[in-house]
């Protein structure tokens, strides 16, 4: 009978075996054009698997080479085709000539092969010329696609705008008869740590909701981006978090200027009760630490409906 450390040993015997005998992941496959603008096209190779050159115009199979020996095999040659492998590791690579048959004067192509394990070329289209009909209609077509999935993004972005507009405000109540009562708050102190300096704050309260703009400056020798946050009571210690928090810009270089945006679910706290507004860094390291936050103050609450 095994020992606890003995069968210990053997199941980390085991499964390192395992590892060590798990195939690595198989690279994945491209599909490519390419025109022959003078330099030297690099053609991605993974070990065993065949990749075929196509081009549009007859070669001479007879001149096809390796400029060095290596472990490239070249299966087949046509008027039109080379397909090849790899065999092994092509270290800096490998360089193949595949001259044109009736195109004496045009330099000779030359391809560089090299190995590749994420992404391999399982053909490659080769147009002499880079205004060739076939390629420009393929780009073309690419162009297409290209314009079609930026116009459903457009699409989708337009929805999502109607959606959080001011209209889908009205309809989802987050703003009533009352309005949106803006307040630029006269007790701001910043305590502020981490070399980030409160310069204003303003407040905008609606039935449903609240939210601090803070104008901020950074005054440390590091980028900053805003985290988490919330207000703390400064009398109970009591904390309320934020239901979302941005800023423009998104990040706050060394010496630049933004605005930190925080939103609230409702307006938090009693009247008169003073908060400290906290922003951690996305880091949870460097906060921005504002005192003095009144969210409701008695003029407000009396010039309510």
């Amino acid at each position: 009978m095994l020992h606890v450390p003995g069968l210990l040993l053997v199941l980390l015997s085991l499964g390192a075996s395992a590892a060590e005998a798990q195939p690595a992941p198989s690279p994945s496959l491209q599909f490519r054009r390419v025109p022959l603008i003078g330099r030297r096209e690099v053609v991605r190779l993974a070990p065993g698997i065949p990749a075929t050159l196509n081009f549009d115009a007859e070669i001479n199979p007879e001149k096809v080479r390796l400029d060095a020996p290596a472990p490239v095999k070249l299966l087949s040659i046509s008027e039109n085709a080379v397909t090849l492998v790899a065999e092994g590791d092509l270290g800096a690579g490998v360089t193949l000539r595949v001259p044109f048959l009736n195109a004496p004067t045009l330099a000779e192509p030359a391809f560089q092969l090299v190995t590749a394990s994420d992404v391999a070329d399982a053909q490659v289209l080769v147009y002499r010329s880079a205004n060739a009909p076939e390629l420009m209609q393929a780009r073309l077509t690419e162009l297409e696609a290209r314009s079609a999935a930026c116009e459903a993004q457009l699409s989708t972005e337009r929805e999502r705008s109607k959606a959080t507009g001011p209209a889908a405000s009205v309809l989802s109540g987050q703003v009533n008869a009352a309005g949106v009562r803006v307040a630029e708050l006269k007790r701001v102190t910043n305590v502020g740590t981490a070399g980030l300096k409160a310069t204003s704050v303003r407040r905008f309260l609606a039935d449903k909701w609240a939210v601090l703009e803070v104008e901020v400056t950074n005054t440390s020798g590091q980028p900053w981006r805003p985290g988490r946050a919330w207000l703390e009571s400064a009398s109970t210690g009591r904390r309320v978090n934020a239901r979302t928090v941005s800023m423009a810009p998104e990040v706050l270089a060394t010496g630049e200027p933004g605005r930190v945006v925080v939103e609230f679910e409702r307006p938090p706290g009693s009247v008169g009760e003073v908060f400290r507004l906290v922003v951690e860094d996305a880091d949870g390291a460097r906060p921005l630490t504002v005192a003095g936050v009144v969210m409701k103050d008695p003029a407000q609450e009396k010039s309510g409906p």
